[in-house]
């Protein structure tokens, strides 16, 4: 193994590769794809391992030192990224990737002699490697020597012969072409640009035009050319340019090599179809004839349970062997129920499933008890204007992203009527979808990548109504544009049957037609997936059923179509085609599920008489499967997204076999063919937060993560060792959404400012250094920056008031005596707490109990005995240091439909001379975030002896740190220095590790470890700052502003001003102008960073229209010529398992 290491050529490494089939070669092949998708969902440590596992199993295998080396050089680890390469490539001298990995490595540490040594070794084994030719282009042209230019454009010129409709390409030929001043083929090139132009926006049209008009003076039209490329970002046609020429970035999953060369692979498609699968008809334990069956999951740990209706007695079999009957909503004549009459969803978040049957007798909620029976709540939960009329069918869905399922009623005739799940077991009336009349089929899925499900519905004409989900901070839809051609559908159902990562819509047509939608930019790929058979049995809409499942397990997704007398099955074969295969017995498929438990899908039917069978899959090939159950966890103090994660999402890779599933029922099936176990399963929760699962069993529990999805910047300051954090910051400036449910969801203001010890600042070269960082679901706009230096003398303490209040606090420097803890302290339920708030040592007071929400707590206090020694003149502060577990948009929407109080700050109370307490200052506010003071004024409470006893009063989740009083020094002199930044520079720095050892402890992020640089969030999408040098847009308040992504830093240097007098100390103050917008689905417009903030805006409920049109941006349009270049879109996040297409770290192909 040790000459492997060192080998310069392929030849000695070959043996040293495990032979496939044995068991090294398993165990590397699994440790390989697992690293893979760690590398790509931004588990690096776990990546990591994984890799050196391979290197030790098959030190021959050159994949996975390539791996390494991005690893390395994601950790800024360049000389360590550069060997692992030189390995890789010593290994697999003949692969173009591992050259253009090493060419982009080198460009990084700014060798562009070898960088271009590289690129062209690529290009010379693979000629039509665009990413590398492109990549050589721009080296050549940095490099700057004599033939540069030339150079360049020779090889643009080259790679738009292979692609000659790429915008990027063309753009850039324009763009050398005026460098060089040669107006013909300027000219030329525009001319190619207009003939592609139709359907840019004006705007970006009109920046063509300005090329056009400059371009009689070729090296001045080189600027206008600059400002149409930044322009064209926004334009999805030149993004899939620029995705298919453009080089991988080394922090980015591109550069991950997803394909062994020398172990031999799996496929990495799904396995030949099971052409051998049979369902065999086995009668269940009911008699009598029933009119529909169902599947359903009651508990957890056990199969599936059967439901069935005659449409008198909704009929529940479970698989322990009990009965449940109830009665079915079918009217004064026992109606038949339509294909979609139960719904199952948890209504009042107790982890136990309840049902909702509807009929022509109306509506009718069963919750399901804790002894497993079931409790009519009809009464009690529906509005009785709703309750008795005719309904068609009932969905569950969470149309307004607060974390619970709301209701869908299709009407027999009429819009649907959608019940508002208030979250105190009570539903509310509300009016979607106008446009639809008499619903009949209804699904849930995000089918344009967005992160929010939309709504597809037909009615009962079969027309299709499709509403896109525009999370605006309310519920709002939008209806889209459907094809021409399309006829009226029959069945509706959606799949990832291309498994490229975006759920498609397929609509049974006429004949048993099925068809593939997928939204493409601004209309819609078709694709006829089944074609019709005169055959096919029509069927009114209720009564048909379009089924997506993996029937054989082969990791292909199967169709089932089913009409009351028959069905039709096809199964996905090896190439993604379709094979038809007939039913082993002719009845009425109504479900399908893993009845057994045996990890294979029976179907559910009934005879033709009305008799219930399980039609058992019997399957001629092994093929394995895989389960993953989703749940919420079951606490109290969450209530984040809905118990069994109805509307998010799973995608699943097995080597590099992908699929993605919308979560629809408590436990989600994969087939996985002849593989043995999935190397990851990444859950898109319904709130948007993310995790990945590794080391799968069979049937998965996978256990949402209560993690924060925004907590605005982070600030780490040099503090002579090293880099450590200070807080977060901007904690009060939040754009379209209300904090803890205070204020509304608009613009509240834009300054903050933050205390850091002056133990925590020191010189460095002369200078203070502070990084801020986006490591959340957030943009972040920076206007000013700036550092006071606060001298004063020893024995006198300053502070600043760090809470969030509506109106803001003053948060001028306070000189204080030295603070002196609280003589006793007791929590609400009289425990002596003393010794957790004596001093700041990270032992909070939490004694209190979790309320229902995040953030919002049952109600508690801390009751504060001050001490007899208390001042009794002379201003007086209680110096409260704590943190905040805060509440996010979602979570305030969701408490404010309920009847739950919503949270409250900070009330001051004092005894009322009686023995009893009363208010003393009402909902002061509460600490801004991580580690912050809140300066509580006590000079003007309590009685002439001084308030001696207090008591802090809320129902948020505040963790107390330290109490301590102190005295005012109002006359003490102190002296500020303000200093604006000597250098700002904006960086791509990626996500630090944090470190939380209790759900009651805050996070704390470790600057020097870097967790991963891959995107972890789905981004907002827009202009943000090129990376660089920002002073500019931070020295002064004046609506220029550094627009930050999450996983960027901005690197701040102020120049220290002279040491304080002798016996005198020094703090600081960070002070900040600016804002913070979060990706919550319920925040204002929270796709994109647009409206953009500016100072005297006080709405932000406006939609946002063209760039062009935003008063921010019309005030300084400069700017997005010359800083806001970086155009950013959440598309890395969406396909970050995606394996379609082939990574460019792993393979010329696009």
């Amino acid at each position: 193994m040790a000459l492997c290491l060192l080998a310069i050529g392929l030849v000695a490494c070959q043996a040293e590769v495990p032979t496939p089939g044995t068991k090294d070669y398993r165990t590397a092949v699994s440790a390989f794809y697992t690293g893979v998708a760690a590398l790509q969902v931004g588990e690096n440590n776990r990546a990591e391992q994984q890799m050196k596992r391979v290197a030790k199993l098959a030190p021959g295998e050159p994949a996975a030192w390539a791996n390494r080396g991005v690893l390395a050089a994601q950790q800024n680890d360049l000389e360590a990224a550069a060997r692992y390469l030189e390995q890789a490539r010593s290994l697999a001298p003949d692969h173009a990737p591992f050259w253009l990995l090493s060419g982009m490595l080198e460009r990084e540490r700014g060798s562009y002699d070898r960088a271009r040594s590289h690129l062209q070794r690529a290009t010379e084994i693979d000629s039509t490697n665009a990413p590398a030719l492109y990549a050589l282009a721009q080296v050549s042209e940095q490099e700057g020597g004599e033939t540069s230019l030339q150079d360049a454009r020779r090889l643009v010129d080259r790679l738009l012969a292979q692609r000659p409709s790429n915008l990027l390409l063309l753009v850039e030929r324009a763009r050398l072409a005026g460098k060089a001043g040669d107006g013909d083929v300027l000219r030329e090139t525009i001319g190619r640009l207009e003939e592609r132009s139709s359907g840019w926006p004006s705007a970006v049209q009109s920046s063509l035009q300005d090329v056009r008009a400059a371009a009689g003076a070729p090296s001045e039209a080189t600027s206008q050319v600059a400002f149409l490329k930044n322009d064209l970002q926004r334009v999805p046609a030149y993004q899939a340019a620029r995705d298919a020429v453009q080089p991988p970035a080394l922090t980015g999953r591109d550069s991950a090599v997803a394909r062994l060369l020398r172990l031999t692979p799996p496929a990495s498609r799904p396995a030949p179809a099971d052409t051998g699968l049979t369902f065999v008809p086995d009668t269940l334990r009911s008699t009598g004839e029933w009119s529909w069956i169902q599947h359903v999951t009651l508990a957890e740990g056990v199969p599936p349970d059967v439901m069935m209706t005659d449409g008198e007695t909704l009929r529940i079999e479970t698989g322990l062997g009990r009965v449940y009957t109830m009665p079915f909503p079918g009217g004064p004549a026992n109606e038949a129920p339509a294909a979609n009459a139960v719904a199952s969803f948890d209504m009042n978040y107790d982890f136990r499933p309840d049902l909702a049957a509807v009929g022509a007798g109306g509506v009718r909620l069963y919750q399901q008890q804790p002894d497993s029976s079931f409790a009519d709540v009809t009464a009690k939960a529906v509005p009785a204007a709703v309750r008795d009329e005719a309904y068609a069918g009932a969905w569950p869905a969470d149309l307004d992203m607060d974390g619970d399922l709301d209701l869908v009623l299709a009407r027999d005739a009429g819009p649907p009527t959608v019940l508002r799940n208030d979250g105190d077991d009570t539903f509310s009336t509300r009016s979607f979808f106008a446009e639809v009349d008499a619903l009949r089929a209804f699904t849930w899925a995000d089918l344009d990548g967005d992160g929010t499900p939309d709504a597809a519905m037909l009615d009962d004409d079969g027309r299709l109504h499709v509403y896109d989900n525009q999370r605006s901070g309310s519920p709002r839809f939008t209806r889209r544009a459907l094809p021409d051609t399309l006829r009226e559908g029959r069945g509706l159902t959606t799949g990832d049957v291309d498994r490229d990562g975006t759920l498609d819509l397929l609509v049974l047509g006429e004949g048993g037609a099925v068809t593939r939608l997928t939204p493409r930019l601004s209309t819609w790929e078709t694709e006829r997936l089944v074609e019709a058979d005169a055959q096919f049995p029509e069927a009114p809409i209720e009564a048909t059923r379009l089924l997506t499942a993996d029937l054989d397990n082969n990791g292909g997704l199967d169709l089932l179509t089913a009409t009351p007398r028959s069905g039709n099955i096809w199964l996905t074969d090896s190439t993604g085609a379709f094979i038809r295969r007939p039913l082993s017995v002719e009845h009425t498929v109504l479900s399908a599920a893993d009845v057994r438990g045996e990890g294979r899908l029976d179907l559910l039917a009934r005879t033709e008489e009305g008799a219930p069978l399980r039609l058992t899959n019997r399957g001629a090939k092994n093929y394995q499967s895989q389960r993953i159950q989703p749940r919420a966890a079951r606490t109290r103090g969450d209530r984040r997204i809905n118990p069994f994660g109805i509307g998010g999402e799973i995608e699943l890779r097995s080597g590099l076999l992908y699929q993605k599933r919308s979560i629809t029922k408590p436990t989600v099936h994969f087939g996985l063919g002849r593989r043995t176990g999935a190397d990851v399963a990444r859950i898109i929760w319904p709130n948007g937060t993310v995790q990945a699962e590794f080391n799968l069993v069979s049937t998965q529990t996978a256990l949402a993560r209560q993690r924060l999805k925004g907590s605005c910047p982070w600030v780490y300051t040099y503090d002579g060792e090293g880099m450590r954090f200070a807080t977060d910051f901007l904690w009060r400036t939040a754009l379209g959404l209300r904090i803890n449910a205070q204020g509304e969801a608009q613009v509240i203001h834009s300054k903050d400012r933050i205390f850091i010890p002056g133990e925590h600042m020191a010189r460095r070269d002369g200078a203070y250094d502070v990084r801020i960082t986006g490591e959340l679901w957030e943009s972040h706009f920076f206007d000013q920056v700036e550092l006071m230096a606060v001298d004063h003398p020893a024995g006198t303490e300053v502070r600043i008031d760090e809470r969030f209040h509506l109106p803001p606090p003053d948060q001028s420097v306070t000189p204080l005596t030295d603070p002196k803890p609280v003589a006793q302290a007791r929590d609400q339920d009289g425990q002596d707490v003393t010794d957790l708030v004596r001093s700041k040592d990270g032992q909070y007071l939490d004694t209190f109990a979790f309320g229902p929400f995040q953030g919002r707590a049952e109600e508690h206090f801390v009751e504060i005995d001050l001490g007899e020694d208390v001042p009794t003149d002379g201003p007086l502060w209680l110096v409260a240091d704590g943190w905040v577990y805060p509440t996010d948009t979602s979570i305030n929407l969701a408490i404010s439909q309920s009847g739950y109080a919503p949270p409250q700050g900070v009330t001051v109370e004092v005894p009322d001379g009686n023995g009893d307490w009363t208010v003393a200052k009402s909902d002061i506010g509460f600490p801004a975030g991580k580690s912050k003071t809140m300066l509580i004024d006590l000079s003007d409470i309590g009685g002439p002896d001084g308030p001696h006893r207090v008591r802090l009063r809320t129902n948020m989740e505040i963790y107390w740190d330290r109490l301590a009083w102190a005295a005012g020094r109002p006359d003490t002199k102190i002296r500020t220095h303000r200093m604006t930044a000597d250098s700002a520079r904006l960086r791509d720095r990626g996500f630090s590790k944090v470190v939380q050892t209790d759900r009651r402890k805050p996070t704390v992020p470790v600057y020097d470890s870097i967790a991963t640089t891959t995107r972890l969030w789905r981004d907002l999408e827009g202009y943000h700052t090129r990376f660089g040098d920002v002073r500019e847009l931070v020295t002064q308040t004046d609506d220029r502003y550094v627009i930050m992504n999450a996983g960027d830093e901005m690197a701040l240097r102020f120049d220290a001003p002279p040491p304080p007098p002798e016996g005198w100390t020094r703090d600081f103050v960070l002070v900040g102008d600016g804002w913070v917008k979060d990706g919550d689905f319920n925040t204002g417009h929270s796709r994109t960073v647009r409206p953009l903030p500016y100072h005297g805006m006080d709405d932000y409920s406006t939609p946002p229209g063209p760039l062009e049109e935003d008063p921010a941006y019309q005030m300084h349009p400069g700017d997005w010529e010359t800083y806001h270049t970086r155009y950013v879109t959440p598309q890395d996040f969406h396909r970050a398992l995606t394996v379609t297409g082939e990574n460019k770290a792993s393979s010329r192909s696009e």
